[in-house]
């Protein structure tokens, strides 16, 4: 079904591939948005002497295989080193199976190359909840690209191949794996029902354990597999989720989570306007591609994981609709349970992808039908010029509305010069305060911290003493600057009442005691000068 190919059967998965990277590079520099997260904590995972003392890197491992992988590399290279590595690694895992997914769903070999380029113009205006894809390199890109190559077997018959995949992507993700196959089940369900009125009509006798039975323990085996392959990344998760803390704590774990830390991500109340008029637009591109000829059998199965994508989506939307604050809606502690495990991010992805698939059936089944399979190719050149410049449109969006979690270019230049002279200068087993805004400070300076809003553990207890930090600080800058001075005496209770043995500051002052650094935009206290 896929057509014929005159070029080497890799050359499609290598484009691919060089797409995703081309796109993350330009879009999310090294170190991203996510990176200094994940890498930081996995070095620590490898070496915990390095940074030791800091809250975040001490807190439990929710990611362990991603850990035990790609993290592994900490070991031997750089940080920046890993990253380009690991970006390397995921986005091929993310290219093949992609590859391998979509090549069932068009009749021209070029056409998931197309269709990466197209979702990737739909990746640079923007998203619904704030999920990407490509853009660094963490656990959800692997477990993303070995969900579509699960896909890519379920539309082969390869299914207990597709377990293993599946499998791989709740190790390396556990949320993104497991709502990726409770859209497989809704799939697989709905073809088990319909598999049972068939055989009912053609033998009205035959029990439904005679008719399903051979379906259901096929299903049990792939169950199996999938479990046995998946615990590595399940057992963390299952820690994490059990526990032993006090109801109280982890309810404000919880709420802390879904309604402050990461509210851009799980209150659909805070979602801008301009998501959920993008995002209906797509879905209703979408509805109306469902009519569209040219719907082969992958595509109706591929259709039908979508489908399950969207209704956890619009399920999500229905759970967080309510009053602001929170607590005003009815059955607010059941809602707020259930929005903290991201049931708007496999809808955010797959919603652009689908319609990005149907963009692209359209064009083949128009401007490329043809009998003659060299006039296909060679009408192709049009369409396939018009598709990169979709791409370098992408490229371009994604270059102007890159990451905003930086400083600019004067503050920035002046913020590297100041990690870097920590590095150099400062105890290893210093433990620092750095700006609210600060960018990667562990990933530059190497160096603990006390507590960065950013870094937020996983865990109840630890989402409660990260957010009692953060308050803490606050109120001790504003309390203490009630004569615009920090004195000697309150700086030394600061230092005694959090451990910190180093300030780093930007607009923070004046402080009664001398910098030991100071460059245009940033000033660096020792604090252990105060023991004396």
């Amino acid at each position: 079904m896929s057509g014929q190919r005159k070029h080497d059967p890799w050359l499609v998965p290598v484009l691919i591939w060089v797409t995703f990277f081309v796109y993350g590079a330009i879009a999310a520099p090294v170190p991203g948005v996510n990176e200094p997260h994940y890498l930081c904590k996995a070095k620590h995972f490898w070496h915990p002497q390095w940074c030791a003392g800091d809250f975040f890197l001490s807190s439990p491992n929710a990611h362990l295989v991603f850990y035990l992988t790609i993290g592994s590399l900490t070991t031997i290279l750089p940080l920046e080193t890993v990253a380009w590595i690991g970006r390397a690694a995921a986005t091929g895992v993310l290219a093949i199976g992609w590859t391998r997914c979509f090549s069932r769903l068009f009749f021209m070999s070029w056409a998931p190359l197309w269709c990466a380029w197209v979702f990737l113009a739909f990746s640079a205006c923007g998203n619904f909840s704030g999920e990407w894809l490509v853009g660094g390199v963490e656990g959800k890109v692997f477990a993303y690209g070995f969900l579509l190559l699960a896909l890519g077997d379920v539309f082969r018959e390869r299914n207990h191949w597709a377990a293993i995949w599946a499998g791989l992507a709740i190790s390396f993700h556990p949320v993104v794996g497991i709502w990726g196959l409770m859209a497989y089940f809704l799939l697989r369900g709905m073809e088990l029902a319909r598999d049972v009125r068939r055989s009912s009509v053609g033998a009205p006798g035959q029990s439904l354990l005679a008719s399903a039975g051979p379906a259901i323990f096929a299903t049990f085996q792939e169950l199996l597999l999938l479990t046995v392959v998946a615990i590595p990344g399940l057992v963390p998760v299952v820690q994490l989720l059990t526990e032993s803390v006090s109801p109280e704590t982890r309810f404000a774990g919880t709420y802390l989570q879904v309604y402050f830390r990461l509210a851009h991500h799980l209150d659909p109340m805070l979602f801008p306007l301009r998501s959920y008029l993008g995002y209906a637009a797509l879905l209703l591109v979408w509805i109306a591609s469902l009519s569209w000829g040219g719907r082969t059998n992958e595509r109706r199965r591929f259709d039908v994981i979508v489908f399950g994508a969207v209704l956890f989506m619009v399920g999500g939307i229905l759970v967080g609709y309510g009053p602001r604050p929170a607590r005003l809606m009815p059955y607010f502690a059941e809602r707020m349970n259930l929005l903290k495990f991201y049931p708007f991010r496999l809808g955010d992805l797959l919603l652009p992808v689908a319609v990005s698939v149907s963009l692209i059936g359209v064009l083949e089944r128009t401007a490329l039908f043809t009998s003659s399979e060299s006039s296909r190719e060679r009408r192709a050149l049009l369409p396939q010029i018009m598709m990169l410049l979709v791409f370098v449109a992408a490229l371009c969006r994604a270059d102007s509305t890159g990451e905003s979690n930086r400083y600019a270019t004067i503050d920035r230049a002046d913020w590297l010069d100041v990690c870097r002279w920590i590095d150099q200068n400062v105890s290893v087993d210093a433990v620092l305060q750095s700006p609210t805004n600060g960018w990667a400070f562990k990933w530059f300076a190497r160096r603990a911290e006390y507590v960065a809003f950013k870094d937020c553990p996983q865990d109840a207890a630890g989402i409660v003493e990260w957010n009692r930090r953060l308050n803490f600080l606050q109120k001790w800058y504003e309390q203490n600057y009630a004569d615009q001075l920090y004195s000697a005496s309150e700086l030394r209770g600061l230092r005694e009442q959090t451990g910190m043995t180093h300030l780093l500051t930007d607009r923070l002052g004046p402080l009664e005691i001398e910098p030991i650094y100071r460059n245009g935009t940033f000033q660096v206290y020792d604090l252990t000068t105060l023991d004396q």
